[in-house]
């Protein structure tokens, strides 16, 4: 049988039934003579299976998880090529966007358009009302506050930084897109499906409004885990991220290890072959430095002289860089996809050679 936890689930479906430069001589020192070998070639291994066929974990937006057996045969959404159904058998995750309960769409519009009335009990009451309905006020807010009006975009930014300061950043969505993660694709559109029928070991049978929910990810078949070979010739230069099929849930956690060997003076003859930790870890004599610093956010740019050869990563298109090295593991907050990076040379060379990553989610 499935595993549930008893208050987590309660509180759950308790919330679910509410309304709702020039080329310069090295500063580091050469290594020590010897031959240098290729990066290590990996064979792709096959998927792992767990779980129990239909079993679910589910996020919810007040912050419980709960396990549960999926019972609805498919989830439709809505897409720019058309509607899909996807059966639940090839669900392997959801990422919820930004769905209202009934009712709360028209209190939010009626609320903002209340921020620049005459009266200022009215406009008081309006912002109160938009503070109540947070997280789901919080894009309307956001646009009220980009407003030509001067007086109704102070008001909207003064909430805004209210929402932020009360809201964990995950729960502020300003996007209604949906993303439904099979197999081999993920869909981005819009879930038209308004409650996912589960089934709870001693709750029965449940229907789950979509609009309470974070995330979903199926506890059966194939593994989280993803393995990538990230090119130096490619994104060890400023600028370049490599966008991995790895999703960060902004709760699990995440471990990330690499190996392999870039040179970062290809121009040397082999004499600045780093791994992953990058040029750093010789620049300070102290084996495996960067394990002491993985998980610390790199502010700036990423410069050659600290970050060289090193590997980072970020979440999301516009998440802030952080130390990855040869190993890392942590449970990021932030949520969206893992980028990849190589720390570029510092002086101003391409580099080459490749890293080997695992990307896994500890279960």
């Amino acid at each position: 049988m499935f595993r549930t936890v008893i208050a987590l689930l309660a509180a759950a479906l308790a919330s679910a039934a509410a309304p709702a430069q020039d080329k310069a001589e090295p500063a580091f020192p050469p290594p020590a003579a010897g031959k240098t070998t290729a990066p290590p070639k990996t064979a792709p291994k096959a998927p792992v299976s767990f779980g129990i066929p239909g079993e679910v974990e589910i996020n919810f937006l007040n912050g419980s998880t709960v396990r549960m057996l999926l019972e609805s045969e498919k989830i439709d959404i809505q897409t720019p090529y058309g509607q899909l159904s996807v059966p639940s058998r090839d669900i392997r995750g959801v990422e919820f966007g930004l769905h209202f309960p009934e009712g709360v769409a028209a209190k939010i519009e009626q609320a903002v358009k209340s921020l620049g009335g005459g009266d200022y009990r009215q406009r008081d009451q309006a912002g109160k009302t938009l503070l109540d309905l947070a997280p789901y006020s919080y894009p309307a807010l956001y646009e009220a506050s980009r407003a030509g009006d001067l007086e109704v975009s102070r008001r909207a930014k003064e909430l805004v930084k209210q929402m932020q300061a009360k809201h964990p950043k995950k729960d502020l969505k300003i996007s209604s897109e949906d993303r439904l993660i099979t197999p081999t694709f993920t869909i981005v559109g819009k879930i038209l499906t308004p409650t996912i029928k589960a089934k709870a070991e001693l709750f029965g049978q449940v229907e789950l409004p979509v609009a309470r929910m974070r995330t979903m990810r199926s506890l059966f078949g194939a593994s989280f885990d993803v393995d990538v070979t990230i090119d130096a010739t490619k994104y060890a230069n400023v600028g370049q991220w490599m966008e991995t099929e790895f999703q960060v849930d902004g709760r699990s956690t995440i471990t990330i290890t690499a190996k392999g060997v870039v040179d970062t003076w290809p121009q040397q003859n082999g004499q600045y072959m780093v791994g992953p930790n990058g040029l750093q870890e010789r620049n300070l004599g102290v084996p495996r430095m960067a394990g002491f610093m993985a998980g610390r956010k790199i502010a700036g740019p990423i410069q050659g002289q600290m970050y060289g050869g090193m590997l980072v990563g970020k979440i999301g298109e516009d998440g802030e860089p952080f130390i990855i090295g040869e190993r890392y593991e942590g449970s990021p907050e932030a949520e969206g996809k893992l980028y990849l990076h190589i720390g570029p040379s510092p002086w101003n060379s391409g580099s080459t050679g490749s890293y080997e990553v695992k990307i896994a989610r500890k279960q």
